[in-house]
Protein backbone atom coordinates (compact mmCIF):
# COMPACT_ATOMS: atom_id res chain seq x y z
CA UNK A 1 0.00 0.00 0.00
CA UNK A 2 2.42 2.62 1.23
CA UNK A 3 4.74 2.27 -2.11
CA UNK A 4 1.50 2.63 -4.42
CA UNK A 5 0.25 5.53 -2.77
CA UNK A 6 3.85 7.26 -2.71
CA UNK A 7 3.62 6.60 -6.25
CA UNK A 8 0.00 8.14 -6.73
CA UNK A 9 0.96 10.94 -5.00
CA UNK A 10 4.29 11.65 -6.69
CA UNK A 11 6.58 12.86 -4.01
CA UNK A 12 9.63 13.86 -4.85
CA UNK A 13 12.93 12.96 -2.99
CA UNK A 14 13.49 15.76 -0.61
CA UNK A 15 16.13 14.20 1.82
CA UNK A 16 18.30 13.16 -1.20
CA UNK A 17 21.60 13.20 0.13
CA UNK A 18 20.81 13.38 3.37
CA UNK A 19 22.18 10.49 5.06
CA UNK A 20 23.95 11.61 8.58
CA UNK A 21 23.01 13.12 11.27
CA UNK A 22 24.90 15.92 10.37
CA UNK A 23 24.01 17.08 7.01
CA UNK A 24 20.22 17.04 8.31
CA UNK A 25 21.33 19.52 11.09
CA UNK A 26 22.91 21.72 8.07
CA UNK A 27 19.31 20.83 5.72
CA UNK A 28 17.17 22.06 9.01
CA UNK A 29 17.57 25.55 8.78
CA UNK A 30 16.94 25.72 5.25
CA UNK A 31 13.93 23.57 5.05
CA UNK A 32 12.57 25.91 8.50
CA UNK A 33 13.08 29.13 6.58
CA UNK A 34 11.23 27.22 3.21
CA UNK A 35 8.02 26.57 5.56
CA UNK A 36 7.97 30.03 7.27
CA UNK A 37 8.62 32.13 3.67
CA UNK A 38 6.42 29.73 1.45
CA UNK A 39 3.38 28.93 3.60
CA UNK A 40 3.22 30.38 7.47
CA UNK A 41 4.99 33.83 7.31
CA UNK A 42 7.74 34.42 9.75
CA UNK A 43 7.43 35.05 14.02
CA UNK A 44 7.77 38.40 14.22
CA UNK A 45 10.62 39.62 16.83
CA UNK A 46 10.07 38.06 20.49
CA UNK A 47 9.06 40.28 22.92
CA UNK A 48 9.23 39.20 26.82
CA UNK A 49 5.70 39.78 28.39
CA UNK A 50 5.43 40.95 31.53
CA UNK A 51 3.59 38.03 34.09
CA UNK A 52 1.12 38.38 36.76
CA UNK A 53 -0.63 35.18 38.14
CA UNK A 54 -4.17 35.21 39.67
CA UNK A 55 -4.78 32.22 42.12
CA UNK A 56 -7.54 30.64 41.95
CA UNK A 57 -7.21 28.30 45.19
CA UNK A 58 -7.54 24.43 44.92
CA UNK A 59 -9.78 22.73 42.34
CA UNK A 60 -10.79 19.81 40.77
CA UNK A 61 -11.94 18.06 43.87
CA UNK A 62 -9.09 19.28 45.89
CA UNK A 63 -6.74 17.53 43.29
CA UNK A 64 -5.01 20.85 41.56
CA UNK A 65 -3.35 23.87 42.49
CA UNK A 66 -4.77 26.54 39.82
CA UNK A 67 -3.87 29.96 38.75
CA UNK A 68 -4.84 32.22 36.29
CA UNK A 69 -1.47 34.15 34.42
CA UNK A 70 -1.36 36.92 32.77
CA UNK A 71 1.19 37.69 29.72
CA UNK A 72 1.08 41.24 29.19
CA UNK A 73 3.29 42.34 25.58
CA UNK A 74 4.09 45.90 25.12
CA UNK A 75 5.65 47.34 21.90
CA UNK A 76 5.62 51.42 20.70
CA UNK A 77 3.14 52.05 23.21
CA UNK A 78 0.75 49.62 22.46
CA UNK A 79 -0.24 46.65 25.11
CA UNK A 80 -2.17 43.35 24.56
CA UNK A 81 -2.57 40.66 27.57
CA UNK A 82 -3.22 37.08 26.74
CA UNK A 83 -4.87 34.94 30.11
CA UNK A 84 -3.74 31.35 30.69
CA UNK A 85 -4.68 28.72 33.09
CA UNK A 86 -2.01 27.12 34.87
CA UNK A 87 -3.01 24.20 36.61
CA UNK A 88 -1.05 21.48 38.22
CA UNK A 89 -1.06 18.12 40.63
CA UNK A 90 -1.40 19.65 44.52
CA UNK A 91 1.99 19.87 45.98
CA UNK A 92 3.75 17.87 43.07
CA UNK A 93 7.22 18.74 41.90
CA UNK A 94 8.74 17.80 38.36
CA UNK A 95 5.45 17.35 37.01
CA UNK A 96 4.69 16.73 32.93
CA UNK A 97 2.71 19.49 31.51
CA UNK A 98 0.30 19.72 28.25
CA UNK A 99 0.63 23.17 26.67
CA UNK A 100 -2.87 22.70 24.92
CA UNK A 101 -4.24 25.38 22.48
CA UNK A 102 -7.90 25.22 23.32
CA UNK A 103 -10.95 27.39 21.28
CA UNK A 104 -12.64 27.65 24.62
CA UNK A 105 -11.44 30.13 27.10
CA UNK A 106 -13.45 28.26 30.06
CA UNK A 107 -11.48 25.32 31.94
CA UNK A 108 -12.44 22.32 31.91
CA UNK A 109 -13.90 22.68 28.00
CA UNK A 110 -15.41 20.29 26.13
CA UNK A 111 -11.78 19.53 24.39
CA UNK A 112 -9.82 19.89 28.00
CA UNK A 113 -11.26 17.00 30.14
CA UNK A 114 -8.92 18.75 33.19
CA UNK A 115 -10.33 15.96 35.65
CA UNK A 116 -8.51 13.05 33.38
CA UNK A 117 -5.33 14.63 32.39
CA UNK A 118 -4.98 15.29 36.28
CA UNK A 119 -5.80 11.40 37.11
CA UNK A 120 -3.12 10.76 34.65
CA UNK A 121 -0.32 12.72 37.09
CA UNK A 122 -0.48 15.66 34.28
CA UNK A 123 -0.57 19.34 34.45
CA UNK A 124 -2.03 21.61 31.99
CA UNK A 125 -1.35 25.28 30.75
CA UNK A 126 -4.11 26.03 28.34
CA UNK A 127 -4.87 29.49 26.22
CA UNK A 128 -7.98 30.31 24.44
CA UNK A 129 -6.42 30.96 20.61
CA UNK A 130 -8.65 34.28 19.77
CA UNK A 131 -7.90 35.48 22.95
CA UNK A 132 -3.81 35.75 21.28
CA UNK A 133 -5.84 37.38 18.36
CA UNK A 134 -9.01 36.70 16.44
CA UNK A 135 -9.58 33.74 14.06
CA UNK A 136 -10.19 35.90 11.06
CA UNK A 137 -8.90 38.68 8.67
CA UNK A 138 -9.02 41.54 11.01
CA UNK A 139 -4.64 41.85 11.79
CA UNK A 140 -5.43 45.21 14.04
CA UNK A 141 -6.49 43.47 17.09
CA UNK A 142 -4.55 41.32 19.90
CA UNK A 143 -0.86 40.35 18.85
CA UNK A 144 -1.14 41.40 15.63
CA UNK A 145 -1.79 45.25 16.23
CA UNK A 146 1.94 44.88 17.91
CA UNK A 147 3.61 43.88 15.17
CA UNK A 148 0.92 44.82 11.71
CA UNK A 149 0.70 48.49 10.42
CA UNK A 150 -2.32 50.78 10.97
CA UNK A 151 -3.49 49.36 7.93
CA UNK A 152 -3.21 45.23 9.47
CA UNK A 153 -0.93 44.51 6.86
CA UNK A 154 1.57 41.75 8.40
CA UNK A 155 4.46 39.44 6.46
CA UNK A 156 2.85 36.60 8.39
CA UNK A 157 -0.61 34.56 9.02
CA UNK A 158 -2.79 33.74 12.33
CA UNK A 159 -0.90 30.38 12.84
CA UNK A 160 2.06 31.83 13.20
CA UNK A 161 0.81 34.27 15.61
CA UNK A 162 -0.39 31.76 17.61
CA UNK A 163 2.68 29.89 17.55
CA UNK A 164 4.18 32.67 19.16
CA UNK A 165 1.76 32.87 22.04
CA UNK A 166 2.90 29.38 22.57
CA UNK A 167 6.75 29.68 22.56
CA UNK A 168 6.09 32.19 25.09
CA UNK A 169 4.00 30.41 27.11
CA UNK A 170 7.07 27.48 26.98
CA UNK A 171 9.52 30.18 27.96
CA UNK A 172 7.28 30.73 31.56
CA UNK A 173 6.69 26.74 32.09
CA UNK A 174 10.36 26.61 31.49
CA UNK A 175 11.03 28.93 34.59
CA UNK A 176 8.62 27.12 36.80
CA UNK A 177 10.76 24.78 39.24
CA UNK A 178 7.88 22.64 39.79
CA UNK A 179 7.37 21.76 35.90
CA UNK A 180 9.29 18.81 34.35
CA UNK A 181 8.41 17.86 30.55
CA UNK A 182 6.32 19.49 28.19
CA UNK A 183 4.25 18.55 25.60
CA UNK A 184 2.35 20.35 22.88
CA UNK A 185 -1.30 19.40 21.70
CA UNK A 186 -3.45 20.91 19.15
CA UNK A 187 -6.57 20.19 17.13
CA UNK A 188 -7.34 21.10 13.94
CA UNK A 189 -6.06 24.53 12.92
CA UNK A 190 -4.22 24.17 16.20
CA UNK A 191 -3.11 21.07 15.59
CA UNK A 192 -1.60 22.87 12.81
CA UNK A 193 -0.19 25.34 15.13
CA UNK A 194 0.87 22.88 17.31
CA UNK A 195 3.19 21.41 14.67
CA UNK A 196 4.69 24.60 13.78
CA UNK A 197 5.31 25.48 16.97
CA UNK A 198 7.34 22.43 18.24
CA UNK A 199 9.49 22.39 14.07
CA UNK A 200 10.75 26.33 15.45
CA UNK A 201 11.06 25.56 19.00
CA UNK A 202 13.30 21.95 20.72
CA UNK A 203 12.13 22.43 23.81
CA UNK A 204 8.74 20.27 23.61
CA UNK A 205 9.71 16.20 24.97
CA UNK A 206 6.05 15.38 22.36
CA UNK A 207 4.43 16.73 19.92
CA UNK A 208 0.84 15.58 19.73
CA UNK A 209 -1.07 16.93 16.39
CA UNK A 210 -4.84 15.84 16.62
CA UNK A 211 -6.70 15.77 12.57
CA UNK A 212 -4.33 18.89 11.46
CA UNK A 213 -5.08 17.78 8.05
CA UNK A 214 -4.31 20.19 5.03
CA UNK A 215 -1.43 22.17 5.90
CA UNK A 216 -0.78 20.35 9.18
CA UNK A 217 0.69 17.17 9.04
CA UNK A 218 -1.61 15.80 6.04
CA UNK A 219 0.82 15.64 2.58
CA UNK A 220 -0.34 18.46 0.00
CA UNK A 221 0.21 16.56 -3.03
CA UNK A 222 -2.36 13.78 -4.16
CA UNK A 223 -5.37 14.73 -2.85
CA UNK A 224 -8.85 13.20 -3.68
CA UNK A 225 -12.13 15.49 -4.24
CA UNK A 226 -12.98 14.89 -0.84
CA UNK A 227 -10.29 15.45 1.01
CA UNK A 228 -9.14 19.53 1.65
CA UNK A 229 -6.47 21.17 -0.31
CA UNK A 230 -4.89 24.33 -1.12
CA UNK A 231 -7.54 26.06 -2.97
CA UNK A 232 -10.07 25.45 -0.34
CA UNK A 233 -8.06 25.72 2.56
CA UNK A 234 -7.38 29.37 1.35
CA UNK A 235 -10.58 30.22 -0.14
CA UNK A 236 -11.91 29.69 3.29
CA UNK A 237 -9.16 30.62 5.76
CA UNK A 238 -6.39 33.09 3.56
CA UNK A 239 -5.70 34.62 6.69
CA UNK A 240 -4.04 31.73 8.32
CA UNK A 241 -0.89 32.09 5.88
CA UNK A 242 1.83 34.05 4.52
CA UNK A 243 0.98 35.81 0.44
CA UNK A 244 3.70 33.45 -0.95
CA UNK A 245 1.13 30.22 -0.36
CA UNK A 246 -1.22 31.06 -2.35
CA UNK A 247 0.99 30.78 -5.51
CA UNK A 248 0.57 27.02 -4.55
CA UNK A 249 -2.83 26.89 -5.36
CA UNK A 250 -3.74 23.88 -7.81
CA UNK A 251 -0.16 23.55 -8.25
CA UNK A 252 1.15 21.46 -5.82
CA UNK A 253 3.87 19.64 -7.36
CA UNK A 254 5.52 22.83 -7.65
CA UNK A 255 6.47 23.33 -3.58
CA UNK A 256 9.42 23.23 -2.84
CA UNK A 257 8.29 21.15 0.37
CA UNK A 258 5.69 18.84 1.69
CA UNK A 259 4.34 18.37 4.95
CA UNK A 260 6.19 15.56 5.97
CA UNK A 261 9.54 18.03 6.41
CA UNK A 262 7.58 19.89 8.64
CA UNK A 263 7.40 16.89 10.84
CA UNK A 264 10.94 16.04 10.09
CA UNK A 265 11.47 19.59 12.02
CA UNK A 266 10.66 17.82 15.16
CA UNK A 267 13.60 14.87 15.22
CA UNK A 268 14.65 13.71 17.43
CA UNK A 269 11.83 14.44 19.81
CA UNK A 270 8.79 12.34 19.89
CA UNK A 271 5.51 13.33 17.61
CA UNK A 272 2.22 11.88 17.51
CA UNK A 273 -0.46 12.36 14.77
CA UNK A 274 -4.28 11.56 15.22
CA UNK A 275 -6.80 10.97 13.11
CA UNK A 276 -10.56 9.87 12.97
CA UNK A 277 -11.56 7.69 10.38
CA UNK A 278 -14.77 9.63 9.46
CA UNK A 279 -12.96 12.46 9.09
CA UNK A 280 -11.95 12.74 5.07
CA UNK A 281 -11.25 15.81 5.09
CA UNK A 282 -8.22 15.45 6.92
CA UNK A 283 -6.81 13.12 4.64
CA UNK A 284 -5.75 10.22 7.33
CA UNK A 285 -3.83 8.48 3.88
CA UNK A 286 -2.21 12.14 3.68
CA UNK A 287 -1.37 11.95 7.65
CA UNK A 288 -0.11 8.33 7.75
CA UNK A 289 2.40 8.88 4.63
CA UNK A 290 3.54 12.21 5.87
CA UNK A 291 4.63 9.73 9.24
CA UNK A 292 6.41 7.33 6.79
CA UNK A 293 8.02 9.93 5.19
CA UNK A 294 9.63 11.66 8.25
CA UNK A 295 10.23 8.56 9.83
CA UNK A 296 13.72 8.36 7.97
CA UNK A 297 15.13 11.72 9.96
CA UNK A 298 14.92 9.78 13.04
CA UNK A 299 17.31 7.08 12.31
CA UNK A 300 19.92 9.72 11.65
CA UNK A 301 19.74 10.40 14.98
CA UNK A 302 19.68 6.21 16.39
CA UNK A 303 15.70 6.61 16.82
CA UNK A 304 13.05 4.09 16.10
CA UNK A 305 10.99 6.56 13.53
CA UNK A 306 7.99 5.28 12.34
CA UNK A 307 7.54 1.71 13.45
CA UNK A 308 3.92 0.83 10.94
CA UNK A 309 2.02 -2.05 9.06
CA UNK A 310 2.50 -1.49 5.07
CA UNK A 311 -0.83 -0.15 5.66
CA UNK A 312 -3.06 1.97 7.78
CA UNK A 313 -4.15 0.95 10.93
CA UNK A 314 -7.51 -0.25 11.74
CA UNK A 315 -9.92 1.62 13.69
CA UNK A 316 -8.73 2.05 16.67
CA UNK A 317 -5.34 0.59 16.49
CA UNK A 318 -1.94 2.76 17.32
CA UNK A 319 1.40 2.95 16.00
CA UNK A 320 2.95 4.07 18.60
CA UNK A 321 6.39 2.10 19.08
CA UNK A 322 8.75 4.55 17.02
CA UNK A 323 9.23 8.03 17.90
CA UNK A 324 7.02 9.04 14.93
CA UNK A 325 3.68 7.68 16.05
CA UNK A 326 0.22 7.60 14.13
CA UNK A 327 -3.38 6.52 15.95
CA UNK A 328 -6.80 6.04 13.63
CA UNK A 329 -9.99 6.36 16.13
CA UNK A 330 -13.31 5.84 15.24
CA UNK A 331 -15.73 8.56 14.90
CA UNK A 332 -15.57 12.39 13.43
CA UNK A 333 -13.46 15.67 13.54
CA UNK A 334 -12.88 16.17 17.48
CA UNK A 335 -10.15 16.21 20.40
CA UNK A 336 -11.91 13.51 22.07
CA UNK A 337 -11.17 11.72 25.78
CA UNK A 338 -9.78 8.60 23.95
CA UNK A 339 -7.31 10.71 21.57
CA UNK A 340 -6.26 12.44 25.04
CA UNK A 341 -5.61 9.20 26.52
CA UNK A 342 -3.57 7.57 24.00
CA UNK A 343 -1.24 10.98 23.67
CA UNK A 344 -1.42 10.66 27.95
CA UNK A 345 0.25 7.10 26.85
CA UNK A 346 2.71 8.12 25.17
CA UNK A 347 4.03 10.70 26.95
CA UNK A 348 4.36 8.38 29.93
CA UNK A 349 6.35 6.57 27.97
CA UNK A 350 8.65 9.23 27.42
CA UNK A 351 9.16 10.31 30.88
CA UNK A 352 9.78 6.66 32.05
CA UNK A 353 12.69 6.12 29.81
Amino acid sequence: MIKKELLRRSIPDFLDGIDTKEKWEKKRNEIRDLFLKEEYGFLPEKIKPTIKTEKQGINFAGKAEWESVFFTFEKNGKSHTVRTELILPKSKDNVPVFLFLDFEAKVPSKYLPVEEILDGGFGMLAFCYQDVTTDNGDFTNGLCSLFCDENGKCTFGKISMWAYMAIACMDYLEARNEVGKVAIIGHSRLGKTALLTSALDNRFCLTCVNESGCSGASISRGKTEQNENIKKITDTFPFWFCENYFKYIDKENTLPFDQHMLLSLVAPRSVMIGGAILDVWADNEGQFLSCYLAGDIWKLYGKRGFICENRLPSVNEHYLDGEVCFHLRDGEHFLSRYDWNVYMSKFKGIINN
